[in-house]
């Protein structure tokens, strides 16, 4: 009899124990919540985004969104936190679900 693996929500913040940080969430927290553009450690061009996701035209929704957030800070590494990748992967995930 064949097991199916188990679907695991992988989050950015996690550590190897799949255990999260107190401190991470309030940070993840304060780069959602930020009115002000210039305090996020990243920018996201919507018109791109949107474009890239066009011409994927993937099935996973998820793997794009992780797709974008690792490569935008690999060229961007000095505002690269596990905290930033999180709240990249999150903005983009909801601008694409258009909640």
């Amino acid at each position: 009899m064949e097991e199916t693996p188990e679907s695991k929500s992988s989050s950015f913040l996690c550590n190897d124990n799949q255990e999260l940080d107190a401190a991470s969430l309030i940070r993840l927290n304060l780069y959602l919540n930020t009115t002000d553009k210039n305090l996020k450690p990243y920018h996201i061009d919507y018109n791109i985004l949107l474009l890239s996701y066009q011409m994927w035209k993937g099935q996973d929704l998820e793997e794009f969104c992780e797709k974008q957030t690792l490569s935008y800070f690999l060229f961007n590494p000095q505002n690269d936190s596990a905290e930033a990748r999180e709240a990249m992967y999150m903005d983009i995930r909801e601008f694409l679900i258009g909640k």
